[in-house]
Parts: C-alpha cells; sequence; structure tokens
C-alpha cells in the first residue's frame, strides 16, 4: 500500500468528536444556504405584469350645504357635489365685525378657481367674505375643514 503525501496524507480518519461534528454541520448549513441564495434569490417570475400607474379619480367629491354657521351646522341644504378632477371644493366665509360667521360650502370647477382664497368686502354693508379652496374628497366637510384649511 502506497503512503498520500500533502495534505491529504495528513488528515486522520478517525471519528470527530462532538464540537468537530457540530462545526462540519454549520459550515455544510452555511454552505447550503449561500448555495440557495445564489441560485432562488435572483428568479424572477416568467409573467409578471408591469406595475399599474396610479388611477386618479375622475372626480372631486365635495360637502355643500348653501347656508352654515358653526353652532348650529348646516341649515339648509346639505349635499355632495361632483366636481371634474383638478378643480376644488371651497368654503366660503361671510364675516361681519362682531365675530358672526356664516359659511357656504360647494365644488368649484377649474374656470372659477380664481375664486379661491381672496377677501372682498360684501355687497351687504359691514360684511367681508373670505373663501378658502381645498383639493381632496370632503376637504370641506364641517369635520374635516380645520385639517385641509389654513
Amino acid at each position: 500500500m502506497c503512503c498520500m503525501a500533502g495534505p491529504a496524507g495528513s488528515h486522520n480518519l478517525e471519528p470527530l468528536g462532538p464540537h468537530r461534528t457540530l462545526q462540519a454541520l454549520y459550515a455544510v448549513l452555511v454552505i447550503v444556504l449561500v448555495g440557495m441564495s445564489l441560485v432562488f434569490g435572483k428568479l424572477v417570475p416568467v409573467n409578471q405584469e408591469p406595475p399599474q400607474p396610479h388611477q386618479f379619480p375622475k372626480y372631486l367629491r365635495c360637502y355643500r350645504c348653501l347656508l352654515e354657521t358653526k353652532e348650529l351646522g348646516c341649515l339648509l341644504g346639505s349635499d355632495i357635489c361632483l366636481t371634474p378632477a383638478g378643480s376644488s371644493c371651497i368654503t366660503l366665509h361671510i364675516k361681519n365685525s362682531s365675530g358672526s360667521d356664516v359659511m357656504v360650502s360647494d365644488c368649484r370647477s377649474k374656470e372659477q378657481m380664481s375664486d379661491c382664497s381672496y377677501t372682498r368686502t360684501s355687497p351687504v354693508f359691514g360684511f367681508w367674505i373670505f373663501s378658502q379652496c381645498c383639493f381632496l374628497d370632503f376637504c370641506n366637510d364641517p369635520q374635516n375643514r380645520a385639517l385641509y384649511t389654513p
């Protein structure tokens, strides 16, 4: 029988102890995990659909009330109005120097958005009108008004 020279000849073929067996199992586990990640980690599903672009709603939904006060809520004509996307919801505040605040809430089309965020005197002496526009569904609703308007 011939003797082996080099590194192969220096290894013992005696049984491994429990510590060496555990190290060998960890080494095999690491090799298997690395191999699996290399093989399976780069697979791309074949019939994957491309991501869909975010669909914007066709209409903006706004709160509509023809006469409202903070104390009494909507007194006349509570409803929902729809306006094309790109338009706005609006709340008009009609105030006087005594602190009275009457509101009108509605939809505004793109063509009417020049009405947004202005202050002017009212045709009724002693009153002025302040308008606020917002651009999310029901942003002019009484519960949401404070969140969406300055």
